[in-house]
């Protein structure tokens, strides 16, 4: 007989994080290119929104082009007006599956340890702000997730408003060489 149940353990949800303070800690280098499938994706879409002098928008998603990276991107939103924090509006299953973290809602000071949160917020801030994208690669630390190798890529995009800028962003994960 077949049963219905999963032998993947549940993610943490948004409360568990935060009353088990649990955050996360990374170590990030900044790239010039984005070398992932996914990475190479979700710039091509950025660029050919910035080839018609517009920013994607978060009321056209999903969209056909990202259908095959949906589970893999995340998006953020400023809590207050400097953006100081950020709120994960949205965390595609992928991540909350590679991660463990399902950080939908969780706010960038409550996921990450506060050096990090801080060095996000002004990252995220520049994204959205400037109008630039950003390509990292590196590694999770403080939630069992060191042998995953990462890539993430950000690109600005419009919120639901249609006039805070939010960030887009894609998770792109391997295993860390010499992981089993």
């Amino acid at each position: 007989m077949s049963s219905l149940a999963s032998d993947i353990p549940a993610a943490l949800t948004a409360k568990d994080v935060v009353e088990g303070g649990q955050q996360i800690r990374t170590q990030l280098t900044i790239c010039d290119t984005a070398t992932s499938d996914g990475g190479r994706t979700l710039l091509n879409y950025y660029q050919s929104h910035q080839a018609r002098g517009v920013l994607p928008k978060r009321t056209d998603m999903p969209c056909r082009e990202l259908l095959g990276i949906m589970p893999d991107l995340f998006m953020l939103e400023p809590v207050d007006a400097a953006g100081h924090d950020w709120r994960f509006r949205l965390v595609g299953q992928g991540l909350v599956e590679h991660v463990g973290v399902d950080a939908t809602g969780l706010c960038i000071s409550q996921a990450y340890e506060a050096e990090d949160a801080k060095r996000n917020a002004g990252d995220y801030r520049d994204i959205a702000m400037n109008g630039n994208t950003r390509i990292t690669r590196g590694t999770f630390h403080g939630i069992d997730r060191e042998f995953l190798q990462m890539q993430i890529v950000h690109v600005p995009m419009v919120g639901l408003d249609g006039v805070t800028p939010w960030v887009l962003g894609g998770l792109f994960v391997q295993p860390a060489p010499g992981a089993i």
